[in-house]
């Protein structure tokens, strides 16, 4: 009988320990309100993210796990440059994240690790880009190379996954009125293999998230914006064993951005998980600054 509740107790802890990493890109590579509207050819963006994100439970297969938490900190640069190629507007970007993560489990040290996270390179391309009508449709591929810090006995803190995915983007915009615009975005998430999960074999099925985005013109320099968004998928299994059922997330951001001038934008962001089938529920601040030239 002690021999299950240790087994259940174990497999328990290994299914939040899968979520944990997922977390930290959750938000740190989401969309914004008008990040999709290209910028002219020519352009190009350099981005700094600033995150504090706190956990208000662990949730392992839709149910709570008592006096667990997780606590996540980060630094993203992000650099884009806008060019024309045969006649469409292209953008190419990469992503550096550093993460510290904390984790605290019931009848388990708490851990935590500091330091790069996986590199993220992307090319989006506009495939309709009609300013008149106010109307845009993208599709952006990225690949994550698994070049960040990892430690197969403690994969919960790494900055790093330790597995190649890609990423697909297929993104639609539309203007509304003066300065109101509506957008909908469609990613899927398709995920290499762990070969160093506690010194097994991590497999992940695809994820899939939806996103739903508003915004609007507080004064001409301010814009509002809020975020909606659904992920499911991202099964993981681990010697043929369930680690983590598919996920049924929803989460809710709102933001403030403000144009200081042409070269000069900042962005504050406040994202909140409404539900979270397994893994951490997080809250917390975003801050962006961007720098165009």
């Amino acid at each position: 009988m002690a021999g299950k509740t240790v087994c259940r107790t174990w497999r328990r802890a290994a299914l939040l320990l899968a979520c944990v990493a997922a977390s930290q890109a959750a938000w740190a590579g989401d969309p914004s309100a008008r990040d999709w509207i290209p910028a002219p050819v020519g352009t190009n963006l350099i981005a700094g993210y600033m995150a504090g994100l706190r956990s208000s439970g662990l949730y392992a297969e839709g149910r709570r796990v008592d006096g667990a938490s997780v606590d996540v900190n980060a630094l993203v640069y992000r650099q884009m440059h806008y060019r024309d190629f045969y006649g469409k507007t292209v953008q190419l970007e990469f992503i550096v994240p550093m993460y510290r993560t904390s984790l605290d489990l019931p009848g388990v040290p708490g851990d935590h690790q500091t330091g790069i996270g996986d590199v993220t390179l992307g090319s989006a391309v506009w495939l309709y880009n009609n300013e008149q009508t106010r109307t845009w449709f993208a599709w952006e591929p990225f690949i994550v190379a698994p070049v960040g810090r990892y430690d197969g006995s403690r994969p919960d803190v790494s900055p790093g996954k330790n597995r190649w995915s890609t990423i697909q983007d297929f993104s639609f915009v539309k203007g509304i009125g003066e300065s109101t615009y509506l957008e909908a975005i469609a990613e899927v998430e398709i995920y290499g293999r762990n070969t160093d999960w506690y010194g097994q074999t991590l497999k992940k099925d695809p994820s899939f998230r939806f996103f739903a985005l508003a915004s609007t013109n507080l004064t001409p320099d301010t814009y509002t914006g809020v975020r909606y968004r659904y992920e499911t998928g991202g099964r993981e299994t681990s010697s043929g064993e369930t680690v983590a059922t598919r996920a049924r997330n929803h989460q809710l951001a709102v933001e403030l951005t403000h144009q200081i001038n042409d070269a000069n934008q900042i962005q504050m962001q406040y994202i909140h998980d409404l539900k979270v089938e397994n893994g951490p529920r997080m809250r917390g601040v975003q801050l962006r600054y961007v720098y165009a030239f």
